[in-house]
């Protein structure tokens, strides 16, 4: 702490100081939200990709069962 005491003095002594500090915090807030509205965007693609991956994860190689209709087509001829 006592390392940014010099850091603040020329801060109270420079002129248009303020301005420039509300400038900083105006970019620090909207790269914090940026990064926060991004990791939100990963979580949810993330947690919406889960069950696709494990779907394909249990899926054997053979083909799926032919459906009802199929099996009723392929038995008449």
């Amino acid at each position: 702490m006592y390392r940014l005491l010099p850091i603040f003095f020329l801060l109270a002594i420079s002129p248009e100081s303020d301005k420039k500090l509300e400038h900083l915090n105006s970019f620090i807030t909207a790269t914090k939200e940026t990064v926060q509205n991004i990791r939100n965007g990963i979580e949810t693609f993330h947690a919406a990709m889960m069950p696709f991956i494990a779907n394909q994860e249990t899926k054997t190689t053979s083909p799926p069962p032919p459906a009802p209709e199929q099996e009723e087509a392929i038995s008449q001829d």
